[in-house]
């Protein structure tokens, strides 16, 4: 029984080491895996949105936890090489800012196969739009005196970066609109386009001749008066001094309104101005715009009038309006 047993000691570790060498050999004989190249082309679908200059494109096997990713133009089609064979998720993206927008781009294919060299993709890319520019906050309501009147010069209305790359707001235009307060009676329009407008009864515009940079997560303010409204000959109620206001909506200077060092906005459209630029407390509704092209206050087109009414207003095509709000009446 001993001597058997010995003998069994010296064979297992002979089988051992057979075995050993078997799965050796068979590792051995395993082929290397050979990368392949895929090539990506898109098909855009963008409407009447602009052609981004580039669009990054990105290949992930989420079985293999690989990823990897090149540039491509939008006209044009990218080769990407190192592709380890298997199944992807493909995506494409890209982001332009223009014209206080921001437009997206993406389009994805997935459980795409890629087992052959040279693959030929193509990938389905739509884009949308918001607007880069907003309201953050309008100051309305005016302030009471200190023998308990309405004081109004103090408002002002503060507008946002709200993306993440700079902003030029050279010719931005706000602007209220028709109606003046809130209403359930809405006029009509003529044309049988006349949805694709808003209507602006009174526009001002940043001057558009020189750039005016916003940084991402800034403001500016338009002050009806940029001035400090705390001043004993305002309202020393009032809680705002606008004197560090960017830009400012004056009319014309009186006893009490005068030109402060604000940039003073363009007047561009106001068939009827009265001495101060006045928000009404009656739920007006506001747009921020970049005009397509110069605006023209005696435009036999852009200013029409409601069916049945003769008061003038500017038509301001849908498509430009970067941001706009109604307020509480």
């Amino acid at each position: 029984m001993k001597k058997t047993g010995f003998i069994y000691y010296i064979l297992f570790p002979v089988l051992l080491f057979a075995v050993s060498c078997e799965q050796f050999q068979n590792v051995s004989g395993v082929k290397e895996v050979e990368a392949l190249s895929a090539t990506i082309g898109v098909t855009l679908d963008l409407g009447d949105l602009p052609l981004p200059d580039s669009l990054n494109v990105r290949l992930v096997n989420f079985a293999e936890r690989y990823e990897l990713t090149a540039t491509m133009s939008p006209e044009g089609n990218v080769t990407v090489n190192e592709v380890l064979p298997g199944v992807y998720t493909i995506t494409v993206s890209g982001e332009e800012n223009a014209d206080g927008f921001t437009y997206i781009y993406s389009g994805n294919a997935v459980n795409v196969d890629i087992v052959t060299n040279n693959r030929q993709i193509n990938v389905d890319v739509g884009a949308s739009r918001s607007g880069a520019l907003l309201f953050k906050e309008v100051y309305y309501s005016g302030s009471r005196t200190p023998s308990g009147g309405s004081y109004f010069r103090d408002q002002f209305y503060e507008i946002y970066n709200n993306s993440e790359v700079i902003q030029n707001v050279r010719g931005l235009c706000i602007a209220i609109i028709n109606p003046l307060t809130a209403t359930a009676n809405m006029p009509v329009w003529p044309g049988p386009d006349a949805d694709k407008y808003v209507y602006a009864l009174q526009i001002w515009q940043v001057p558009d001749t020189t750039d005016f940079p916003l940084n991402p997560g800034e403001s500016i303010i338009i002050a009806q008066m940029a001035d400090d409204h705390k001043k004993p000959n305002l309202n020393p109620g009032s809680p705002v001094n606008l004197l560090s206001a960017e830009f400012e909506t004056l009319v014309n200077t009186t006893a009490l309104i005068q030109d402060n060092p604000a940039i003073n906005m363009t007047m561009a459209f106001w068939p009827r101005p009265t001495p101060q630029w006045l928000t009404t407390v009656f739920g007006g509704a506001f747009v921020l715009f970049f005009p397509a092209e110069p605006i023209d206050p005696t435009s036999p087109t852009e200013v029409v009038s409601p069916v049945g009414q003769t008061t003038q207003t500017y038509r301001v095509p849908i498509e430009t309006v970067v941001d706009a709000l109604e307020n509480v009446g």
